[in-house]
């Protein structure tokens, strides 16, 4: 029994002893030192001396004599760096700072050699590339640093928004990055959509989606959903309701080629909130939703329910409308109320999109069959779009708190003299 104990004793010991040349070798190798106290020119050259075989106070005397200001020395670093490297040439760090060594006395050749080494000995490197890519920006060499993002761009797309961002810092310009730079597969097109989407650029974004496109990738209704409210939120209204027709069509849906109201009878409810259909905002006093058994046309109407304990400022339901300047439009509505209470009514309005414009319908009140309520109108030059709701306005009057029920159908907009 104690020999037993002994044996696994003394075997658990040689694999410790083993583990622990091992790692001192592979620390060797690496050029890495596990224990030493804060680094100094005068302890790094006496490390040199008690392990000349060790590639690492080679490597940090090269970075002490490249980066610390007191002892700023690019000859030394560049000494002490090959040095390192005799040693490992298999390390792709002591090629890339040899490389920014040369770059920093302005010998590109010679950096752009190292830069070749160390990617050779690392082919996936991404900071290979990154510090390539840099060095040719701040060179000022557009073309050179382009394979050097592109690859980073292709194979690591986590890492597509500081590329974008440093080479817009560098003057790059955004159109060369989609034309010259981005790889023409759909991902890494995508990502450069996603980055378009926060930058606000969204003539860039039309081109992206356009090239995308043209690969054959079809995007997901998401995508295109997404697409659609990012040219609205910047009022790119003409190529944004476009879009969202053709989606439209492509779902089965109904396209009227004189109305441009979409889902003007409330009959679709895939894409309320969405694109250019109806915007329906919940608030307090009322309730919004769908009647299938009062209707003026097709199989259900539009409905909306007041307390009769809120002094209601109701504008909740809206939908954008490509319009366009100097032209002359018809609004249309059927509105159907029930005991409206107030002297503030319900109205059908239309107004501009960064814009004073706007025009709006008589005010129903109290009990009303269905009516049909229209605003006749003509757009400013500057108008860039707009949007047609339903409004109610609050009111000083002692009986401000409203209630009774409002039905909306049938909602049309039309551009005369067109058709």
């Amino acid at each position: 029994m104690k020999k037993r104990r002994r044996r696994i004793i003394l075997g658990l010991l040689i694999l410790l002893i083993c583990c622990f040349v091992g790692v001192s070798i592979a620390y060797t190798w690496k050029g890495f030192y596990p224990y030493h106290p804060p680094f100094s020119a005068a302890g790094l050259l006496s490390a040199l001396q008690h392990e000349p075989a060790n590639p690492d106070p080679y490597y940090r005397l090269g970075l002490f004599y490249q980066w610390d200001i007191g002892h700023f020395n690019l000859e030394k670093a560049i000494y002490y760096l090959k040095e390192a490297i005799k040693r490992n040439p298999l390390e792709p760090e002591y090629w890339l700072n040899l490389a920014k060594a040369f770059q920093k006395q302005d010998n590109y050749p010679l950096a752009e050699e190292a830069l070749k080494m160390a990617i050779m000995v690392s082919p996936m490197s991404y900071r290979s590339r990154w510090i390539g890519g840099n060095l040719f920006l701040q060179k000022g060499d557009f073309n050179q640093a382009i394979p050097y993002f592109s690859f980073i761009l292709k194979n690591y797309p986590s890492q597509s928004r500081p590329v974008y961002e440093v080479w817009a810092r560098a003057g790059g310009d955004l159109h060369f990055i989609l034309e010259k730079l981005i790889p023409d597969d759909p991902l890494s097109l995508s990502q450069f959509l996603s980055y378009l989407y926060e930058t606000g650029d969204s003539e860039l974004a039309l081109k992206t989606w356009q090239k995308r496109s043209s690969l054959g990738y079809q995007p997901s209704l998401p995508e295109t959903l997404q697409l659609v409210d990012f040219l609205i939120a910047q009022r790119r209204f003409p190529e944004g309701f476009q879009i969202f027709q053709n989606l439209l069509r492509q779902e089965g849906f109904p396209i009227s080629a004189q109305n441009l109201i979409t889902n003007g009878g409330f009959e679709e409810e895939k894409f309320l909130g969405k694109g250019f259909d109806w915007r329906l905002h919940e608030g307090a006093g009322f309730i919004i939703s769908f009647d299938r058994s009062i209707f003026y046309a097709g199989q259900k109407s539009l409905s909306i329910t007041f307390g009769g304990k809120e002094n209601v400022h109701f504008h909740h339901v809206f939908q954008y409308v490509p319009l366009k300047p100097n032209r002359d439009y018809l609004l249309r509505a059927f509105l159907k109320t029930e005991g409206l209470t107030t002297q503030s009514g319900i109205k059908l309005e239309v107004a501009g999109i960064n814009s004073s414009f706007h025009k709006q319908s008589q005010a129903l009140r109290g009990s009303n069959d269905w009516q049909e309520l229209t605003i006749s109108f003509r757009t400013p030059p500057d108008l860039q779009g707009g949007l047609i709701r339903l409004r109610r306005d609050q009111t000083e009057k002692f009986d401000r708190f409203i209630s009774g029920k409002v039905w909306v159908d049938s909602v049309s907009l039309v551009e005369e003299g067109r058709f």
